[in-house]
């Protein structure tokens, strides 16, 4: 679905006819503080955004929109189109923008990018097992709660969870947790794994890290065959 936020009557129903027209499910909203409730509802493919809002401004909005986690693309709509504007608005994190007045042909093209972009977003939770990933604020859920650990054991278990069994060379898993100019062993990946692997028999006794030789290393769920 596309959401559309935009205060004024004229741009807000023509932009909503023309998508509709097109076949795009769209939902228009009238006030800026409506937004975050709608994006928490889900189904929101793409934010069409307009940056003027009598009761709040695009920026703050988006900035607020990525701060929640919401990862689907904005393409923020405006009448301020300078470079500045521009670069601010990317700042904001918004990932399109549409200086007014502007071309409906132009604004049907952006959509469709945006919208075959959001497509191909990972979802915002992945799931494996009994656990819950949500990328958007590094936790991982298991029944309802976070698991807590160090901090370098949990990086790595983010990283083998998002992956939901698949195996990870330890060099990407190094570069990934530690960064790729680091300089660490590979014992100091495995005393990391040794960690691990205490702390889930304590917090997720049906979850194990295996390191294969040769292959890498990965989550297993003894629940899932």
């Amino acid at each position: 679905m596309i959401l559309l936020v935009e205060d004024d009557v004229a741009i807000g129903s023509a932009i909503h006819q023309g998508l509709t027209a097109r076949g795009f499910p769209i939902h228009w909203l009238r006030r800026g503080a409506d937004l975050l409730d709608q994006a928490a509802g889900g189904a929101v493919s793409v934010v069409i955004l307009d940056l003027g809002l009598p009761d709040g401004d695009g920026l703050d909005l988006c900035r607020a929109l990525r701060a929640a986690g919401h990862r689907m693309p904005v393409l923020m709509l405006t009448a301020r189109g300078t470079l500045d504007d521009r670069l601010e608005g990317f700042e904001a994190g918004t990932d399109d923008y549409l200086p007014k007045p502007f071309a409906f042909a132009e604004l049907v093209a952006r959509i469709t990018v945006l919208a075959r972009r959001a497509e191909e977003l990972p979802p915002a939770l992945i799931h494996f097992g009994s656990l819950s990933v949500d990328r958007a604020k590094g936790q991982i859920i298991r029944h309802d709660t976070a698991l807590t650990m160090e901090p370098k054991a949990h990086a790595v278990l983010l990283q083998l969870a998002i992956q939901r069994g698949a195996l990870i060379p330890r060099q990407r898993l190094i570069d990934t947790v530690w960064g790729k100019e680091s300089s660490i062993s590979d014992n100091t990946l495995d005393v990391t794994i040794s960690i691990l692997r205490r702390r889930l028999s304590q917090l997720a006794p049906e979850f194990t890290v295996r390191a294969v030789k040769g292959h890498g290393v990965q989550l297993v769920c003894d629940l899932i065959p």
